[in-house]
């Protein structure tokens, strides 16, 4: 029997190699991490808005990363990078918008830092003092022209591209206390601001943009009027001084003041000025008030006096109404005689002389209006405005006994004549009379008059007149005593005169008794009737002259030695 091997040898299997088609599922993983971060890449490419520089003085508060760029709260970018410019004048920063930005990145855009302001119209920006500062945006609107670069401003704009209202322009010769922010009031309402200042291409004035808010904007018509209301306005009038202030924010920045007359009444045509439209700005309400009137009619005056208070601007007044202003004052010197004569132009405003003193729309009929107020006496003359400045005016006034003249035609502008002044004319008489003191021999007449006083004081001093004096003393001494005894002895005489007086007044009184109670009785002997009436007539006469020399001599009892005095 055969032996079996107990642990037989086994071949082993052949192994079957297979090969497999495509890639191996652990490269799915990088593949899928690939497409991802390409799908991210594509959208933040895709969500990326464009790239501008803003142009700065400073990088005060701005961090590259950090800070945005933010509109109504809302970020619309971030700050990328901040560098120096080549010249070193200011900083570039550069900002990285978001999508969609670039539609209102143009020409109206603007960029400013927002921090913490301290200004008339209050603080802001205290927010930023725990977030920190970023960047204000204010989009542009319309079609303007795209910019990728810009130039910051270094205060926030007063009025924003979606404030509701219309911009508007004021003119001026001077900026007068205003400035960017300055209120604008209606009847001391706030209704707008200046938006700020630029002088005229020659230099000679200025443009003031301003903002009206809506809806008063729409009081803003073409025959609207502004004017200055900065500071204190001062007047003084018959009832004393008054002082106008429109705000204590006026007080401080400056403010414009406006109305519209007519307004609402029944000759208001209901058009609203356009947007942009000029406005002359007025220094004053009575200024803008004067507006009204539009015709000037120039005339000439010659003054021979002194003209010191008298300037352009100052008034021209008809009996105490202004009707124009004074434009211009030269010097007009003579070479051959010396004589100097001083011509002042004078603007007057026919409107305010009323629609028949003359015609506002002919200025020949002016001329001929004021040729006959010529003839018929009416002058210019120079009065005193202000007696504590000692400003000038020109009035006119009518002068009938004035010589007689006419309206000068034939050099530029028709000459008015001229009445001396009050002042200048007694001036000339002060002068005058100096001139005739100087001229008289006053010298001659002191030493004459020196020479009186020394022998008057010299015949005073003599001893007769010394004697004379102690003579006439002695004699009123004696008729002192001679008065003071005649005074006491005559006493009785006069009181027995005035008994007499009385006596013959009871007598008359009892003579006309009898006669009135006689007169029935005798009515027939008419002769007794009459002689006893020539009686009584006698014995008042007496008795009257009775009385008449008692109180003489109680005045003068003197007079019973030396006799009355002639």
């Amino acid at each position: 029997m055969p032996m079996t091997d107990p642990n037989p040898t086994v071949e082993p299997a052949s192994p079957v190699i297979r090969r497999r088609r495509g890639l191996p599922l652990i490269w799915l993983v990088p593949l899928v991490a690939a497409l991802i971060g390409g799908w991210l890449a594509w959208k933040t490419l895709n969500e990326r808005g464009p790239t501008i520089t803003i142009t700065f003085d400073t990088a005060e508060g701005l961090e590259p990363g950090k800070t945005r760029v933010r509109y109504r709260d809302v970020d619309v970018g971030t700050v990328q990078g901040v560098a120096v410019s080549p010249d070193l004048s200011n900083v570039i920063v550069s900002v990285r918008m978001v999508k969609g930005a670039a539609s209102y990145l143009n020409d109206r855009t603007s960029f400013w830092v927002v921090k913490p302001r301290l200004g008339f119209g209050g603080v802001s920006g205290l927010g930023t003092l725990i977030s920190g500062a970023y960047i204000g945006m204010d989009p542009g609107t319309g079609n303007g022209e795209a910019l990728s670069a810009f130039r910051g401003l270094e205060e926030p704009p007063l009025i924003r591209s979606s404030s509701p209202g219309r911009r508007f322009a004021l003119r001026a010769d001077r900026l007068g206390g205003l400035g960017p922010g300055a209120p604008i009031y209606y009847r001391g309402i706030q209704v707008g601001e200046v938006v700020g200042y630029e002088f005229s291409q020659d230099w000679q004035s200025l443009t003031i943009p301003v903002f009206i808010h809506a809806p008063y904007d729409r009081i803003v018509r073409p025959n609207t009027r502004f004017w200055n209301a900065s500071g204190l306005s001062v007047s003084i009038g018959p009832e004393g001084p008054t002082v106008a202030l429109e705000s204590l924010q006026s007080l401080a920045t400056g403010g414009v003041s406006f109305e519209t007359p007519g307004l609402g009444g029944p000759g208001d045509s209901g058009e609203i000025a356009a947007e942009g439209t000029d406005f002359p700005l007025y220094e004053s309400r009575n200024a803008a008030s004067d507006a009204r009137f539009t015709r000037r009619v120039p005339f000439l005056v010659h003054f021979d006096g002194s003209v010191r208070g008298l300037h352009p601007g100052s008034a021209v007044e008809f009996r105490g109404i202004r009707v124009g202003e004074v434009t211009d004052i030269r010097l007009d010197v003579d070479p051959v005689t010396g004589e100097a004569r001083i011509p002042v132009t004078l603007n007057i405003e026919p409107e305010r002389l009323g629609s028949d003193l003359p015609a506002a729309h002919d200025t020949e009929t002016a001329y001929a209006r004021m040729k006959t107020l010529v003839e018929q006496g009416l002058r210019a003359q120079l009065r005193t405005g202000n007696l504590l400045t000692g400003e000038l005016i020109v009035t006119l006034d009518l002068f009938p006994d004035a010589p007689k003249e006419t309206l000068v035609r034939g050099g530029p502008y028709p000459e008015l004549p001229s009445q001396p002044n009050v002042l200048d004319t007694a001036t000339k008489t002060a002068t005058d009379l100096m001139n005739e003191l100087a001229r008289a021999p006053i010298a001659e007449t002191v030493v004459e008059l020196r020479s009186t006083i020394q022998k008057a004081g010299a015949l005073i001093g003599s001893p007769e007149i010394a004697q004379a004096v102690g003579s006439l003393s002695r004699s009123l001494a004696e008729l002192e005593k001679t008065t003071q005894a005649l005074g006491s002895e005559g006493e009785p005489t006069i009181r027995a005169l005035r008994d007499v007086a009385e006596n013959t007044s009871k007598l008359v009184r009892q003579a006309e008794k009898t006669l009135s109670s006689a007169d029935g009785l005798v009515n027939s002997s008419r002769p007794a009737v009459s002689d006893l009436q020539g009686l009584v007539r006698e014995l008042t006469a007496a008795a009257r002259s009775i009385r008449g020399l008692t109180d003489y001599l109680e005045r003068h009892p003197e007079a019973l030695i030396r006799g009355k005095r002639g």
